[in-house]
């Protein structure tokens, strides 16, 4: 029968320092995630709009290189752009860069929300189910500490999907383009790209950790977050198709508008104070990065008047009221953490 040394044995392995705690955290919610095959598809399907993004900007470089490669494309692209960008592209460039990334933007906007759905609802919600969170503080590890690797998971994931591929779609279309000085032209997508991709990640992250925080039942949070994000689209999209038609009859009795272009333009004035898309939380977030692009002005300059802008333009209501609203449910968040996640000397 042997028999173990029951006394103390020095570890040998090598301590990690400080201020890489939280990444264990990190790496086992990513590992965790990854073993879902439901959320390794959404991914793959989160990557689909990158490709359509490195293809527009590679097609874009050939056409301001006259390629013979791409001359089929371009009726199709000069019924979306207009004959004058095709005959101008590198005139054009900034704007037809700044339009495809706000595309993409707007597209991936739908599969983060549907990971954090995935994931963010079992992140703090199971740790209070299993009573984890002693075991977590009995180490050296802060609140702080904790709140950032459970939010790293997110980041991380929507890091994959915005990000990344913001920064690859923008190198292969600096390769593909007939000169060096599209990166002086077009560096600053790449740096808004970023930030936006930071701003959706944190503010998405700290959101849904709050909402995880109230439950013990990751389904509860699953059908809070589901209201949270479709319920204030649905109420915004009714809301404002009432304000359209409302808009619509008013110009009509007073013979305001003689052609569809000028409603559209009617009904843009009118957005400019649009408090709406205010109750969307994905709308909010649009309309930062909206405003973070300069697509506003790029439309404008494309279509050569304000009757293509109107058909195309988003909501037009002051920026500054998004960002004011998103601080306010990040701070809100941060307090809802702070209070449901206490250190082991306040745990019961």
């Amino acid at each position: 029968m042997p028999i173990f040394d029951q006394g103390y044995q020095h570890w040998q392995g090598e301590l990690g320092g400080h201020v890489a705690r939280w990444w264990a955290i990190t790496r086992q919610g990513l590992r965790a995630g990854f073993k879902n095959r439901y959320l390794r598809t959404v991914l793959y399907l989160a990557w689909m709009p990158a490709f359509a993004l490195v293809t527009m900007l590679c097609v874009w470089g050939m056409v301001e290189r006259n390629s013979d490669y791409i001359k089929f494309l371009l009726g199709a692209l000069e019924d979306w752009l207009g004959q004058k960008t095709i005959e101008a592209p590198r005139t054009y460039r900034v704007e037809v860069w700044t339009i495809s990334y706000f595309y993409f933007l707007k597209i991936e906007m739908f599969y983060a929300m549907l990971l954090i759905l995935m994931v963010g609802p079992n992140l703090i919600s199971q740790d209070l189910r299993f009573n984890a969170l002693p075991l977590y503080f009995s180490r050296p590890l802060r609140r702080i500490d904790y709140f950032i690797g459970k939010l790293g998971v997110i980041t991380s994931l929507l890091g994959m999907i915005v990000i990344v591929p913001s920064v690859v779609a923008y190198v292969f279309g600096v390769l593909f383009s007939s000169d060096f000085s599209v990166i002086g032209d077009t560096f600053h997508l790449l740096f808004v790209s970023v930030v936006f991709g930071i701003i959706i990640s944190v503010s998405c992250g700290m959101l849904i950790l709050a909402m995880s925080s109230l439950s013990r039942n990751s389904r509860y949070v699953s059908a809070f977050w589901v209201a949270f994000v479709l319920v204030g689209s649905v109420i915004y999209g009714i809301l404002s198709e009432a304000n359209q038609d409302e808009l619509r009859r008013a110009a009509w009795e007073r013979g305001s508008f003689a052609t569809p272009d000028d409603l559209a333009t009617l009904e843009l004035e009118a957005s400019k104070s649009d408090w709406r898309p205010l109750v969307s939380y994905t709308a909010n977030l649009s309309r930062l990065g909206q405003h973070l692009l300069g697509v506003d002005d790029i439309w404008q300059r494309v279509g050569g008047g304000r009757g293509l802008f109107a058909n195309v333009a988003g909501p037009q209501y002051p920026w500054y009221w998004s960002a004011i609203l998103l601080t306010f449910l990040f701070l809100l968040s941060a307090c809802v953490l702070t209070r449901q996640v206490k250190s082991l000397d306040r745990l019961k």
